[in-house]
């Protein structure tokens, strides 16, 4: 190997550790702790290469290969803490550094971690949402892969592991057509332009309904789109589902069961209604989204759809890993390698908090 062109990545392979963490120790950063041996390793392995850290401080370009930036809406929502999980053990896996942006769904800070993420070069970049910049992602992944999770055909041409929200919302509507619920109500967390994943529970929800003759009486409530930057607070899912229902029963007394986009707005109802004395299922089944963690738990018992999240996150990153090693050997610059797509066919779980409506 010519020493002259030994590079920080080549001694990461020496020594079996990241870049990052090459780089870390390579240049002194003591607000970070490694084990004597890891210190060692990377130290013996840049002696035996020729590496030198003065001769690479020339370079304008900050490089942060060995991590993967992974981009979130908000941290509130134990949906994305799935995907981070998944996303994780595979990098950890593969030895490579998770490093977490959360946008608070601004998207001008949004706008500010990708221009910032750019400058980085790290090894790739996974979105756990569907980007407010499609233009600017697609013109970024042609210098630096970019996977993301979101619902299905909303960005053309890029690899993506996708929902299938309307086919959730349809799971949800058949569970309850099949019970005999005819007066139904589907609560949601604000429709904006950019929420897709929202728009298209609620579509297939309400079509599955107008299909059997009933849309008449699907009764959709969502927050307004300008509260939606106000996601941050950790209760604000559970507070639209608790103040939506509450409101609802007031307004249609005789409403036999009420969906939550998520599982965070479906618990917001539950707990509404069990403070109003209501019966659930008895008197109003309740139906969430996600199947998180404590849905199952037992009190809680929540119906609601599986869409294998943890997995999700796991496959997003072993794409990122497959494309970050296809454009590595590739040869000819120019040429495009294939685009990855996984989805996963949602299921119900269904437990006590629906049954059959109430006889009026």
């Amino acid at each position: 190997m010519n020493r002259k062109n030994v590079t920080s990545t080549d001694v990461a392979r020496r020594a079996g550790v990241s870049q990052s963490t090459v780089s870390m120790i390579l240049n002194k950063k003591y607000n970070v702790s490694f084990s004597r041996e890891t210190v060692m390793k990377v130290e013996e392995a840049a002696r035996e290469l020729g590496y030198s850290v003065e001769k690479k401080q020339r370079k304008t370009r900050i490089q942060m290969q060995g991590t993967i930036f992974v981009l979130c809406p908000n941290l509130t929502n134990p949906y994305y803490f799935s995907l981070l999980q998944g996303i994780e053990k595979m990098a950890k896996k593969n030895r490579y550094d998770v490093f977490l942006c959360n946008t608070g769904r601004d998207y001008r800070t949004e706008e500010k971690y990708l221009k910032k993420i750019e400058k980085l070069n790290p090894s790739g970049i996974i979105f756990t949402f569907i980007p407010s910049f499609p233009e600017l992602v697609q013109e970024i992944s042609g210098k630096i892969p970019v996977i993301l999770i979101g619902e299905k055909d909303a960005v053309r041409g890029m690899d993506m592991v996708e929902l299938n929200s309307e086919r959730m919302g349809q799971i949800l509507a058949e569970h309850l057509l099949q019970l005999g619920h005819r007066k139904v109500a589907f609560l949601s967390t604000p429709l904006t332009q950019r929420q897709s994943a929202r728009r298209a529970r609620i579509r297939g929800f309400c079509q599955a309904f107008q299909e059997a003759g009933y849309g008449e009486s699907v009764y959709v409530r969502s927050l307004p789109e300008e509260m939606d930057v106000m996601f941050q607070e950790v209760d604000m899912e559970y507070k639209t589902g608790y103040e939506l229902a509450s409101s609802l029963v007031m307004e249609l007394p005789d409403i036999t069961a009420m969906a939550g986009t998520n599982d965070m707005v479906a618990l917001g109802i539950r707990d509404a209604l069990l403070d109003r004395h209501y019966r659930i299922p008895e008197d109003i089944s309740v139906l969430g989204c996600d199947n998180l963690l404590f849905s199952g738990l037992r009190g809680i018992d929540l119906t609601t759809v599986e869409h294998f999240t943890p997995k999700k996150g796991e496959n997003a990153c072993e794409i990122l890993l497959k494309k970050i090693e296809e454009r590595r050997q590739r040869q000819d610059k120019g040429s495009q390698g294939m685009i990855y797509h996984i989805e996963y066919e949602p299921r119900l779980i269904l437990r006590g908090s629906t049954s059959y409506p109430r006889q009026l």
